[in-house]
């Protein structure tokens, strides 16, 4: 089975679990905060143990007051909500464009009120949000801009990097990420204020457990060995169970938190350490060749788009353009048009490539949210697959994947037609 998604793990990065370097384990993380501080031309990084332990971070460091307001897209990883709560904010929710999946710059200004004090701005699958509107309509309401990078490290809104933008930006570094370090994540300052605040609340944070740095090391030596098509078979289902199990454990979480539930403890979603010395040396070799992974990601896509192109009335595909922007695609989405997603993932799934259907779990919590409707986000939970694409496909894996999702579709189409 094709894996979902899967990065290139080398000898070097292995023998680092094996054989650690001399060096000061503090030094190793210095070094590769730096290194990706003047890889994104951002004041200052900080480095922890994962993305959501940056974005808690980041907001703490603006210092909201508990009922306070933040604008954050409807359609995105649920974590994004349950860290909003947890810290005792409100998170508005604004829907997103379409075509883009991105929150909807047109819309966030009617959701702002005096409460109002952030905007999260996620840019999924690797593509930038619109900057441009964003950054005015926060410019004219006086609100901090958070970016949530954790898809999109190098991508770039007008030859800018993303996480550059607004005031504060946090990265994620987990499987399946731009790069990965087996779990870790960032915060990139802009704003030379904040830089103070943030090592004040980074001060506070524990040295990761030795069981932490056992799940890294599971996670890299996984991925090394897992993300070959024959062996990945035999996780595969595994690997399902367990993100089933941690998208619930949030929902959940979320859902106490908004009902004030005080009485039932909360699933540990969420541990703020200090990233380990592995990740930050896992980190530093996957840094300098991000390019080299992202590069991988956009020609795929292009092929992928080509390959795709027969059942367009059928799906809808992501955009290659506008030249403004650089999508790195560490997601390839597809929005189904016509016929059933559960159908066609089946279909797919048994042929030998895993597909996956993002952030479903949504649609609960919107419902149990707010009465008002979220008519894209809504629809993309019901409708949005993501297709293999990562730096580990070669040309017969991509046309294997082209031809088994068009072969798929006309058969659902087909059967479809019979059947009526």
């Amino acid at each position: 089975m094709i894996p979902r998604t899967a990065i290139p793990i080398s000898n070097e990065e292995l023998f680092s679990l094996v054989f650690p370097t001399v060096r000061n384990g503090n030094e190793e993380i210095a070094d590769f905060e730096r290194n990706l501080a003047g890889y994104l031309g951002a004041r200052k990084v900080f480095a922890v143990n994962a993305g959501r332990t940056a974005l808690y971070l980041a907001l703490q460091s603006l210092g909201l007051k508990p009922g306070e307001s933040v604008i954050v897209p409807a359609y995105t990883c649920a974590i994004v909500f349950e860290v909003i709560l947890r810290l005792g904010l409100k998170p508005t929710l604004v829907d997103v464009n379409p075509e883009t999946y991105n929150i909807n710059p047109a819309l966030i200004s009617d959701t702002i009120t005096s409460k109002t004090k952030a905007i999260v701005v996620v840019h999924l699958f690797g593509r930038p949000s619109e900057m441009d509107q964003i950054m005015e309509i926060a410019n004219n309401y006086g609100l901090f801009v958070v970016e949530d990078v954790a898809q999109a490290l190098g991508a770039e809104y007008r030859g800018v990097k993303t996480g550059t933008f607004g005031e504060i930006a946090i990265f994620s570094f987990g499987p399946g990420k731009s790069l990965t370090s087996g779990e870790g994540g960032a915060i990139a300052v802009n704003d030379q204020k904040l830089i103070e605040k943030v090592i004040e609340v980074g001060n506070t944070l524990l040295k990761p457990r030795l069981a932490w740095r056992l799940h890294v090391a599971k996670n890299i030596v996984s991925m090394k060995f897992f993300s070959k098509a024959l062996l990945y078979s035999f996780i595969s289902g595994h690997l399902e169970n367990e993100l089933n199990k941690a998208d619930r454990e949030i929902l959940s979480n979320c859902l106490k938190l908004l009902n004030n539930r005080t009485d039932v403890a909360l699933h540990t979603t969420i541990m703020l350490t200090k990233m380990p010395t592995l990740s930050a040396r896992m980190a530093q070799i996957q840094l300098k060749k991000i390019e080299e992974l992202n590069n991988k990601r956009i020609k795929n896509a292009v092929i992928l788009t080509r390959l795709l192109e027969p059942v367009s009335e059928y799906v809808q595909l992501p955009q290659l353009g506008p030249d403004k922007i650089r999508n790195t695609f560490t997601r390839f989405p597809a929005k189904m048009k016509k016929g059933s997603r559960e159908s066609l993932i089946r279909r797919i799934k048994k042929k030998g490539i895993d597909i996956e259907k993002p952030y479903h779990h949504l649609s609960t919590f919107m419902r149990k949210y707010s009465k008002r409707r979220y008519i894209c986000a809504e629809s993309l939970c019901e409708s949005l697959i993501t297709i293999p694409n990562h730096p580990c496909l070669n040309s017969k894996d991509l046309e294997k994947v082209g031809i088994t999702f068009t072969q798929s579709i006309h058969q659902q189409a087909l059967d479809y037609a019979v059947h009526r």
